[in-house]
C-alpha cells in the first residue's frame, strides 16, 4: 500500500508525515486490495480558529472510497479520518462477502428442476 500525502497551503512536517503514516498503516489490515491511499490535509479559517480538514481518497479495485473528517488539531483530524475509514473499508469487505455468497450458485438439483417430473 502506498501513501501519497499533500497538503495545499503549508508545508507538512516529517513527524507529521510519520504519525500519517503510522496511523494509517493498519488500513491493509481491514480490507487487503488497499492499493493507494491519497491523504490531503488542508486548513481553512473558522471565526479565529483554523480549522484543519483531512480527507482520506482510498484506492480500491472497483470503487474507491472517500472519507473526510475535521478537528482543530492536525493529528485529531487525522485520527478522526482513520477511525471513518475503518469502519468504511469494514462495511465494504462484508458488503463484497454477501454478494460473492448470493452469488454462488445453489448446487443440488431437485427432481423438479432437473425436468424428470
Amino acid at each position: 500500500m502506498k501513501f501519497r500525502i499533500e497538503s495545499p497551503g503549508h508545508k507538512i512536517s516529517p513527524s507529521l508525515k510519520a504519525f500519517i503514516t503510522l496511523k494509517l498503516g493498519d488500513l491493509d489490515k481491514y480490507f487487503k486490495d488497499l492499493q493507494e491511499v491519497e491523504v490531503t490535509i488542508e486548513s481553512k479559517p473558522r471565526g479565529t480558529r483554523e480549522n484543519i480538514i483531512c480527507i482520506l481518497n482510498m484506492r480500491i479495485p472497483g470503487k474507491d472510497e472517500y472519507v473526510k473528517a475535521n478537528s482543530f488539531i492536525f493529528e485529531d483530524a487525522i485520527l478522526k479520518a482513520a477511525d471513518a475509514a475503518k469502519s468504511r473499508l469494514r462495511i465494504r469487505k462484508t458488503q463484497l462477502q454477501k454478494s460473492k455468497l448470493l452469488k454462488i450458485p445453489n448446487r443440488t438439483v431437485t427432481a423438479r428442476k432437473a425436468g424428470k417430473l
